[in-house]
This record gives C-alpha cells, structure tokens and sequence, in this order.
C-alpha cells in the first residue's frame, strides 16, 4: 500500500467525521433490544427489524449491495457473490436499566462522544465498518477479495441469529473480524455457561416479592424484596448499610440493594446488587430462619465473583481465572427463588465437569440446576499466519508491540470459522470525564464512544484490510 494512498484514505476519514456521527445518532435511536417473537418476518423484534432495516438503508444509499437473510442477519458488500473477508457487528442491544443521565434512545454528541445505547457496543463499530466499505467504494481502491459487514441482531441474547444463519447453510467468510472488543486482537474467548438455579422449597408468606438483574449477561445494580409489613422489622432498619434502602407500605417494607452495574465478562470493580441485598438480609435477620436459609445460598454465590461457592473456580495459562455472576433473581410460579449465573469458563477447562460441580453444590443446598446455555470457548493460535499479519500492521500504526489476547466477553467469533476479535476499542481509555464512576461503558448507562478513537480506529482498520487484501497475504485463497 502506497503512503500516497494512505494519505488520501486519511482524509476521507476525518473528512466524514460528521456525517458518521449523524448515521450513528439515527441508529442508536432505534430501541433495538432483541426479543422474542412470533413474527417470522421479525424474528427478534420489531426494534431488531427496524435497525436492520435502517442499517442496510444507509450501506445502499452508499452504493453497497444489500441483502436480508429472513430478518436474522443483514449483509452489505463491495459486490454480489460470496465473500472472502467478513465483519461481524450487531445492531441489537441490551436493555437500558436505570440511572441514565442522558437518554438511552435520543442519543447526543458532547464533548467528543456520542451517547446512547449501543455506542460502544457495537453500533459504533458497525457504522465505522460500514463507512470503511463506502471508503474503498469511493476511493476505489483495487480489491482482489469480496469484502463484507455481518449485521446481527441477537448477539447480545444468544447468537440465534448467526446460528440460524449456519443452519441454514448461507456463505460463510473464509476469515472474519469481529469489531466487538478492544484492540490489540482477541485470539481466544472463554467458553460461556448460563445456568438457572432453583430452591426446592417455597418462600414462606413472609416474602411478597423478589427480584434483581434484567439481562444474564449485566451485573445488575439494583434488586429488590418486598418482605410482609411486622413492627418487630423496625428495630432493625437502621442497621441495614447504604446501599440498601427501604419504604415502609401499608402492607409490606420494600427493600432496594443499589449497586454498580457492568458486563459479566468483567465482573471486577461490578458491586452486584443481588449479593448487597441478599447478605443485608441475612445480616439483619429480617425474615423466618427457613426463609434465610434458601437466601444463603444465593449469597455466597455472589460473595465473589470466581465461582468458589459452585466449586468451579479455575484458571489456564491461555484466558485465565474463571468468573460467575448471579445476575438475574426472580420468584417463580411456586413461590421459590430462581438465580440466573452467567459463567466465564477457561478455554482448557472442561465444561461437562464444570456442570457436574455445579450440580453437586446445587443438591448440598436443596437447589436444582437447568443447563440454559454452554457456548464453547473460541480459540485461534497466536502463530496463525493472518493474526501475525494484522498484528505487523497494527504495531507498525501504533507503535505497540503488545501481543494477542484473550478475553471473556463472547463475540460472534465463537461461532465463526477463522475469526478473531479486532477493535474497535482502545485499552486503558480513560471515563468521559462528564459522566460519574460506573457510567459510560457498554452495557452501563450512558455509554458511550469516543468518535476521535473510533476515527483512529478505523484508519487502522483499513490498513489490516489492504494488507490482508494483498497478492501475497496469508488470507489467499
């Protein structure tokens, strides 16, 4: 690649600043929470369909071909006919949850970054490939290879989309990036298990409500119980710590644990409201000792983050410790407590010992477990020859000799043929310095992403993709 030709892809960049920041402020402004539904036409919703449909608008109104697999996947490309290079983004998001400053869905721009939900995670991302496909468009630049953008629409609710997407037998990429990290590369991703574990036994009267979280994969920051109104409660308020507030009803006391929200893939620095609320009420001895006991369990799953009360803290060379969270409690239809766990298993660990384990825990503590979800660990060697490509163009961009890593977020890589994690994010950004502590980040309220780093982020981006567009790259055919 010529520095001339550098230069000008540059310019183009900096040069659409503003109109990349309009077309992401029109996307995050549609409420595209993947749900469930009947509608064939709109498999994840009418929220999903409408991003989908938003997105392959703008790649069309840029001279991209566009096509719709049955409302699961969107595909924009250079030209029609397979693809050899792929990027996977998502257009779906997760709820919005509580204590936004600014508005989830009416995004804004303020002080280099845009606000909303999906900034980061992965709308962002997903408009800068876009924009990287007009820009070779538009420059035309000479490419050998078909290139095209993956628009998903479950990733953050199980991938249903790309797995309909294979299942269906649809052309796959021979290598894929997946824009849903930060950079240098993620060569490895945890395998990820969600279980959902129930009491044997009801709740006595004493307990009316319960609940905390609203996704499995988001540390929930706020959860709560709404315990039968008894005066002997009242001694006992004013011992409880601050993170807990109450309101005394005509019938009921209602208790509020307040947390800090954040991805269960990174759990650490997370106060999970879940564990504030159950070991308050187990401190403050606010309810029938059989009551405690079935609220026992579900703290000390929740006393760290490593899955030392499931027996199933382990770790590997490769991608580390694992981690668990109690992330979404619920009363079912027989009055007993129900703890959603999302879990973050080492690429070496074996996942059918590790639900052995977890059983084992359940059946000393009179719970019952129900596998929900055991997604593999993704693994790509370090050595591969199209990762020692990109990671020769990314330190010749950066000046950054770091190495590839792994990570225990799941992206689409996991379930993609020769896929890595690549971008769009920087290590070590530093928090919006408008916004408090727990805010900002993907999956937090008021995310947000800064459009000087995505702009870097893609000038880099079309570096990887000219090299791995070259005669003699590793990505040939």
């Amino acid at each position: 690649m010529s520095d001339a030709l550098l230069v000008r892809i540059d310019a183009w960049i900096d040069a659409h600043r503003e109109e990349l920041i309009g077309d992401l402020i029109r996307l995050i402004n549609v409420r595209s929470v993947s749900e469930s539904s009947n509608d064939p036409e709109n498999p994840f919703g009418q929220g999903c369909a409408d991003a989908l449909t938003l997105a392959l608008e703008m790649g069309q109104e840029k001279g991209l071909y566009a096509e719709d697999y049955l409302g699961y996947v969107g595909r924009l490309s250079l030209s029609e006919g397979s693809a050899d290079l792929g990027i996977w983004a998502h257009l779906d998001v997760v709820p919005e949850a509580d204590h936004w400053i600014y508005e989830p869905y009416d995004a804004i721009y303020h002080e280099g970054y845009v606000i909303g939900r999906g900034a980061a995670d992965n709308k962002g991302p997903l408009i800068a490939a876009l924009y990287l496909l007009w820009l070779i468009k538009e420059l035309e630049i000479p490419f050998r290879k078909n290139l095209a953008l993956y628009l998903g629409t479950n990733e953050e609710a199980g991938m249903a989309d790309l797995i309909f997407y294979n299942a269906n037998g649809y052309q796959m990429p021979r290598i894929s990036l997946v824009p849903d990290c930060a950079f240098p590369l993620c060569h490895a991703e945890k395998g990820i298990i969600e279980v959902k574990l129930s009491a044997m036994h009801a709740f006595s009267p004493s307990v009316l409500g319960l609940q905390g979280g609203l996704a499995t994969n988001v540390v929930p920051d706020s959860a709560q119980i709404a315990i039968a109104y008894d005066e002997s409660l009242l001694p006992k308020l004013d011992a409880l710590p601050q993170e807990i507030s109450y309101e005394i009803e005509e019938d009921a006391v209602l208790f509020t644990a307040h947390g800090i929200t954040g991805h269960t893939a990174f759990p650490q620095g997370s106060q999970n409201a879940i564990g504030l609320l159950c070991e308050a009420i187990l401190k403050a001895e606010l309810l029938p000792p059989s009551d405690l006991d079935l609220l026992y369990f579900i703290s000390r799953i929740n006393e760290d983050v490593y899955g030392t009360a499931l027996h199933i803290d382990c770790s590997d060379e490769i991608s580390g410790r694992l981690t668990a969270v109690g992330s979404v409690l619920r009363l079912n239809g027989e009055h007993c407590a129900e703890l959603t766990v999302n879990i973050r298993y080492p690429v070496k660990a074996s996942s059918e010992k590790l639900i052995a384990s977890i059983n084992t825990a359940c059946a000393q503590n009179r719970f019952r477990m129900e596998l929900l979800k055991d997604s593999h660990p993704a693994f790509v060697p370090a050595t591969t020859p199209f990762v020692l490509e990109i990671m020769e163009e990314y330190k010749a961009f950066t000046g950054d000799d770091s190495k590839p890593y792994s990570m225990a977020g799941g992206t689409y890589a996991r379930r993609l043929p020769n896929a890595v994690g690549f971008g769009m994010g920087w290590q070590n950004l530093p928090q919006p310095p408008f916004l408090p502590a727990g805010h900002g980040g993907a999956h937090a309220p008021d995310e947000a992403v800064e459009i000087d780093g995505l702009l870097r982020a893609m000038k880099l981006y079309a570096r990887v993709l000219l090299r791995l567009n070259a005669p003699d790259s590793a990505a040939k055919e």
